[in-house]
């Protein structure tokens, strides 16, 4: 029943969505295909599509270990900043290392800045009792501002008057993908399926994983057969913030090849309803991701193609996509309404 009710929520939203667009003076279907033709219209076009979606994989995959514990990850996108100031940091540090030491030298530096950001409030939570929402989305701010500073006064790029990092060496430039048109799609996107899939393997197939979801469904229980609860919850936020740290290579060691301010562009806060819409499943994760991303790419093209119909449209869309999710127990209430209504009569 679930899946259907993410099925659902994508079709209210597009339908609410696209209704919005007429009281505008707007042909909805003119506007759906804008949107459609924008996202898929050619090589180039999908190589963007999936590029918007590979850091939202990540942050869907943050969030969604979180749920799996019990927990709601609000700060992944404060640990995706740190994370990039992180990959920026050893790709300047470490300019001259080869590739084959700068990737993993890289990968590990970002996933364990946005690890450890994470454990802060695992540990929180754990020791404490600080709901993980108020302390995750406190240390947000507290991310924001550190990053900040070290792109600002530590890294800073020493001839531009942007806000930006120095570049990082070139054997930490990871290349692009060559089916992605003249996009910056790049290898990115394969790491973010190897977590996807490292996700699948470690929930469904490994003690580490039985006991993570134990602790989310039936903590008294775990305690009962020795699962360590808080040292458990600290580890679920560690690695929950190690994937949202993760989530920043695409953009910067894919793109931009330096860490500019803001290059997060939200990713964190969509990656929520990344794993709201894809039920925190792998495969339902990878579609949404890849639907946020669609979204992202094809809205790009409403400001040159329709008259009164702005990019925020996408905005829109998944808003109410979330709305709709959040509105799953009285869905599944009303159909159960109506299959006993159908059984009775």
């Amino acid at each position: 029943m679930s899946k259907w009710i993410s099925v659902a929520a994508l079709v209210i939203g597009l339908i609410l969505a696209l209704s919005f667009t007429a009281l505008f003076g707007e042909n909805p279907i003119r506007v759906f295909q804008v949107l459609l033709f924008g996202a898929f219209g050619s090589p180039t076009d999908i190589g963007y599509s999936l590029y918007y979606a590979t850091p939202l994989l990540l942050t869907g995959l943050s969030v969604s270990w979180a749920m799996r514990v019990g927990l709601f990850n609000i700060g992944a996108e404060g640990q995706m900043a740190l994370g990039g100031v992180a990959l920026a940091a050893v790709g300047i540090l470490c300019a001259n290392c080869p590739w084959f030491v700068a990737w993993p030298l890289a990968f590990a530096a970002a996933f364990i800045m946005g690890g450890v950001w994470g454990a802060i409030a695992g540990w929180i939570k754990a020791k404490r009792g600080c709901h993980e929402v108020l302390s995750t989305i406190l240390l947000n701010f507290v991310a924001y501002g550190l990053s900040s500073f070290l792109i600002l006064s530590v890294f800073k790029h020493p001839s531009s008057q942007v806000p930006e990092t120095a570049e990082v060496g070139a054997g930490f430039h990871i290349p692009t993908l060559p089916f992605g048109g003249t996009s910056p799609l790049n290898s990115g996107l394969i790491l973010s399926i190897a977590m996807l899939a490292i996700y699948g393997f470690v929930m469904s197939r490994t003690r580490f994983g039985i006991h993570q979801r134990l602790v989310g469904s039936a903590p008294e229980t775990g305690r009962r057969v020795g699962v360590n609860i808080d040292r458990h919850i600290i580890l679920a936020m560690f690695i929950s913030g190690g994937m949202a740290g993760l989530a920043a290579v695409s953009p910067v060691l894919g793109f931009a090849f330096k860490t500019r301010e803001g290059f997060t562009s939200n990713a964190g806060f969509v990656g929520i309803a990344v794993a709201l819409l894809g039920r925190n499943r792998p495969l339902g994760i990878f579609l949404s991701a890849l639907l946020f991303g669609a979204l992202t790419k094809g809205s790009l093209d409403l400001d040159l193609d329709t008259q009164y119909v702005p990019r925020d449209l996408a905005t829109v869309i998944q808003a109410l996509i979330v709305l709709v999710v959040a509105c799953q127990p009285g869905l599944e209430e009303l159909w159960l309404r109506v299959r006993r209504k159908s059984n009775g009569a």
